[in-house]
């Protein structure tokens, strides 16, 4: 986010803007007057010198006296803690509390550290709230601190699955039943979710709709050449894989789901919040016998009924408070798709 608001480029170092760029980039800060940095731990001396430079720039008007001061002379406030994650793709002296070392750090790093020095007033916040397990809280303060007990080791080796030394973990019983999976594998994740949602239907006794992406092009279903094009396509990269929309989803009442985009962050509705599928709404030419467990729909879903967990939206008419629909996601591509004469035309596909 630092660097989108201050238009600095992760590729380029290049600090020229061009007349466009830093029009754009006045225009941005024009009514701004504070800056808040959340996990300063992450920032380093030389790129706080950079930010500062790029917001004084763009504070660089007639209309503002104050361009000469570092960060353009807007109010700036670093939010954190110095004990979390460090500067990312730095040297470990880049970090703002390392002193300044004429002969280590660059201009940029002792410009960035003789800013930081330029904050004076700071507030120690005490309450801790996010935290609610007193056994945990006592263990973070204690780590905080490097003075970690015995009986803290004890604690941590209770929550590794799998120890010999520790009970079997039963997964039927609380906290377990209803834990979540944090993984960075897709596969695992895949897996994961399939037997989460067969496990809530047999305990709900609600069916499992599958339905399957409705690719077409032009309106008309695709050919065996087209799909093949679609499914060989060279030019995706495993990022841009994981990013696609999926082939086939699976649905239940009841279901956890979790939203994947910043879809209205005003109204809270972003990467991360959390909700339950209330109801589903399928197509009207849908049949289908209630009597069998899993149901392989013809037709998308009209749209889903999702209550999140937490949201600022305004309760729709005819719904509860927290319940928004969700209507099916849509993307174009291109692909290339070999005939018999060898031609390679392209076309677009829509899924």
């Amino acid at each position: 986010m630092t660097h989108c608001i201050a238009m600095i480029s992760l590729t380029n170092s290049s600090r020229t803007l061009s007349d466009e760029s830093k029009r754009k980039l006045q225009n941005f800060w024009r009514d701004y007057t504070y800056l808040v940095i959340n996990e300063m731990s992450m920032i380093s001396k030389s790129f706080l010198a950079l930010l500062s430079q790029m917001i004084s720039t763009a504070k660089a008007t007639d209309e503002f006296a104050g361009q000469a001061a570092s960060f353009g002379g807007i109010n700036a406030i670093l939010c954190g803690d110095f004990h979390q994650f460090p500067p990312v793709v730095t040297p470990p002296y880049e970090a703002l509390y390392f002193p300044a070392n004429t002969q280590k750090n660059s201009v940029d790093a002792l410009l960035g550290r003789t800013i930081y020095e330029e904050f004076e007033t700071v507030m120690v916040l005490k309450e801790q709230i996010r935290c609610t397990d007193p056994e945990w809280h006592d263990f973070l303060q204690h780590l905080h601190y490097g003075r970690v007990q015995e009986h803290h080791v004890h604690m941590l080796r209770t929550l590794v699955l799998g120890d010999s030394h520790m009970p079997p973990t039963d997964f039927k019983s609380e906290p377990w039943q209803d834990a979540s999976l944090v993984t960075p594998h897709h596969k695992v994740r895949i897996r994961w979710n399939e037997l989460a949602l067969r496990k809530h239907c047999q305990r709900t006794h609600h069916q499992v709709f599958i339905c399957h992406a409705e690719d077409t092009i032009k309106g008309r279903a695709l050919s065996r050449r087209e799909k093949n094009a679609l499914q060989n396509r060279s030019s995706v990269t495993k990022k841009k894989a994981r990013q696609e929309l999926p082939g086939m989803i699976e649905l239940a009442l009841g279901m956890k789901v979790m939203v994947t985009t910043n879809v209205e962050m005003d109204l809270d509705i972003t990467n991360g919040v959390r909700g339950t599928i209330q109801d589903i709404i399928l197509h009207p030419d849908e049949e289908y016998s209630k009597e069998k467990e899993e149901v392989v729909l013809k037709h998308v879903p009209l749209y889903l009924l999702v209550k999140l967990d937490h949201t600022r939206a305004t309760p729709l008419k005819g719904l509860e408070e927290g319940v928004i629909p969700v209507e099916p996601a849509t993307k174009s591509m291109q692909i290339r798709v070999v005939e018999e004469d060898g031609s390679q035309p392209c076309r677009t596909v829509n899924c």
